[in-house]
């Protein structure tokens, strides 16, 4: 990458401004003391694993080698637990940037270890969290709220308006002048149209940049677009899902699937997003996931906050997108919490 390059990326004007330029930029400098400080790297996405959190890890294993330090990635999910496109990329990764599950971390852990949480900054989201609360060595990437479970760290950049993790990676590789790899802007690129819903949802002139960026240093749009291809029998699904959606209060649409039928959280996900096609200010679909498990997907457009009522059912995430899962109740019960907590106060002024 060219100074030029570099300085297009990093002249203040982008990246959701001033605010969050003065962030990643003293995130960086604390980080780097840390990292010079630190024994290996720990790097740990949340669970769940996605684009976004396995692509902004890999740019913090690029970042490890940068200065000369063992690196390790936490994924802990089980393989059938995790979409098959992501784990195709940890396949081909996974020897590469270090990839292991817990077990094998505790085996060769020390107490001058450096964690390093990206894209999640909640304890109850990750895997190793004993190890990390007891930790005084964290630092955190993330573009989620901040709320009672966010893991205390005095080496954060937590920017909830920024569109995604990756987003953030971008910046940060080019503040430390590292050269962003063809395969690693193509899973970064991933991991933005991911979080943006395809580049329809929270992109601003500074998402754009990003991923400009990584088109510059070979990542291919054609490529990140098929690995978003839907399987038929899961877009059916979703589109059975749709089909129950009811806009009721404000305009807002809720979808409650039947008790007796098992999505994934992916297949929410997606209704979810699918109903910020119509006339409605957010959306939020609840459906069982298994395990007694019930899950919901909120999404939304922007003038509701759709993080502040998933905090409010013991979840999180942003304005724009979040979550949460609750065990011993039913879909009929989250349904009604729902209607308790959608009002006008969840409205952004």
């Amino acid at each position: 990458m060219s100074k030029s390059q570099v300085e297009s990326i990093d002249d203040g004007k982008g990246m959701e401004g001033q605010n969050s330029l003065a962030k990643i930029k003293n995130l960086k400098v604390n980080l780097e003391k840390m990292i010079l400080n630190a024994g290996k790297i720990v790097i740990v996405p949340h669970n769940g694993v996605d684009y976004d959190a396995l692509a902004s890890s890999i740019g913090f294993s690029l970042l490890s080698k940068k200065f000369k330090k063992d690196s390790c990635i936490i994924i802990d999910d089980p393989v059938y637990k995790i979409d098959y496109m992501v784990q195709s990329i940890i396949d081909e990764v996974k020897e590469q940037h270090h990839i292991m599950n817990k077990e094998k971390y505790l085996q060769i852990k020390d107490s001058e270890d450096l964690f390093i949480l990206t894209d999640v900054n909640k304890s109850n989201l990750i895997s190793l969290s004993e190890e990390i609360k007891r930790s005084d060595k964290v630092a955190i990437l993330d573009h989620h709220n901040e709320d009672s479970l966010t893991v205390l760290s005095d080496c954060k950049c937590i920017e909830p308006n920024v569109s995604s993790a990756s987003e953030m990676m971008v910046r940060l590789l080019c503040l430390y002048k590292i050269k962003i790899t063809k395969e690693v802007a193509q899973y970064l690129l991933a991991g933005i149209y991911l979080d943006t819903n395809k580049l329809t949802k929270n992109v601003s002139a500074d998402t754009m940049k990003a991923v400009t960026k990584l088109l510059e240093n070979g990542a291919d749009m054609n490529r990140v677009t098929d690995l978003f291809v839907e399987d038929f029998k899961s877009d059916r699904r979703v589109q059975d899902l749709v089909g129950k959606a009811q806009i009721d209060i404000y305009t807002v649409a809720t979808i409650l699937a039947s008790e007796e039928d098992e999505y994934t959280k992916e297949e929410l996900a997606k209704a979810a997003d699918y109903l910020l096609k119509y006339n409605v200010d957010a959306s939020f679909v609840v459906g069982n996931i298994g395990d007694g498990t019930i899950s919901v997907s909120a999404r939304s457009k922007e003038k509701v906050n759709v993080g502040s009522v998933m905090q409010q059912l013991g979840g999180g995430g942003n304005q724009f997108s979040a979550a949460t899962k609750l065990q011993n109740t039913s879909i009929e019960q989250v349904g009604s919490s729902l209607q308790k907590i959608i009002k006008p106060a969840c409205y952004i002024n």
